[in-house]
């Protein structure tokens, strides 16, 4: 748990990261990522197919978090991710490679991503956030879904989404598909932001009612990561999940006592 003061809200927050059935923490390729000081929280899932997933995806998220200013608009998004691409790309020179992994380099890596940032302005609270690709965000509030973006049902989800390229040459047409999106927030809101299969899960659970999805958030917020994993574990092999990494970050506004 983190907890962090403004002048009206104490904002708390709670992640979780479970790897694949059968692969190890450090073969897991979604990332979570946060910075108490700017209020600004990101989750990316690494494509499972791309050269060097895991580290694109954690460099994404720490760096959006980390940076000066955090791109919310195409505009802004585009010069930031020529850097980190620009980045990853520099620590493969001198790399020997088989002529498969060769292959997958000069293709590049991909992965999802999204990104919240809140913002106070006097007694107000506001966010806003980006998304590329299928990891999502949603806004809670009195125990409803407020908002959900990209994606909000699953079966929206698909096996090809749009993703965050680390190649120049694909740059402009991913950015075409990043959204944008903005609200308010309100002590008690709570913002999930999670990766794919996570959220497919979720949103399919939420429209059948069933009792799970409120139990994922319970135990999120209590920080009961090995019941989260039991959890988890349970749906997948139900066929309820897909079995695939899986990340959140659980970010709740309370007011100040």
């Amino acid at each position: 748990m983190f907890c962090v003061m403004s002048n009206l809200y104490r904002i708390q927050t709670r992640h979780f990261i479970l790897p694949k059935e059968g692969s190890a923490a450090e073969e897991c390729e979604d990332a979570v990522a946060f910075d108490a000081g700017s209020l600004r929280f990101a989750v990316a899932d690494g494509a499972t197919e791309a050269f060097d997933a895991r580290r694109w995806a954690a460099r994404l998220a720490a760096e959006w978090v980390g940076a000066v200013r955090a791109p919310l608009t195409a505009a802004e998004f585009g010069p930031w991710l020529k850097e980190q691409g620009e980045w990853l790309h520099a620590s493969w020179e001198g790399r020997k490679l088989s002529w498969y992994a060769e292959e997958k380099r000069r293709a590049g890596s991909y992965a999802a991503f999204v990104g919240l940032r809140l913002e106070a302005s006097g007694r107000k609270m506001s966010w806003r956030a980006v998304a590329l690709g299928d990891s999502c965000l949603v806004q809670r509030r009195g125990g409803e879904v407020l908002d959900a973006f990209p994606l909000n049902r699953h079966e929206a989800f698909t096996s090809t989404p749009p993703l965050v390229p680390s190649s120049d040459n694909l740059r402009e047409t991913a950015l075409a598909r990043l959204v944008e999106r903005e609200g308010g927030a309100e002590p008690g809101d709570t913002f999930l932001l999670m990766t794919d299969a996570l959220s497919a899960w979720y949103f399919e659970s939420s429209a059948r009612r069933d009792p799970c999805a409120e139990q994922f958030d319970s135990l999120l917020a209590a920080s009961e990561n090995g019941s989260l994993s039991e959890l988890v574990r349970r749906e997948r092999a139900a066929a309820r999940m897909k079995d695939d990494d899986v990340a959140a970050l659980r970010v709740q506004l309370a007011a100040r006592l």
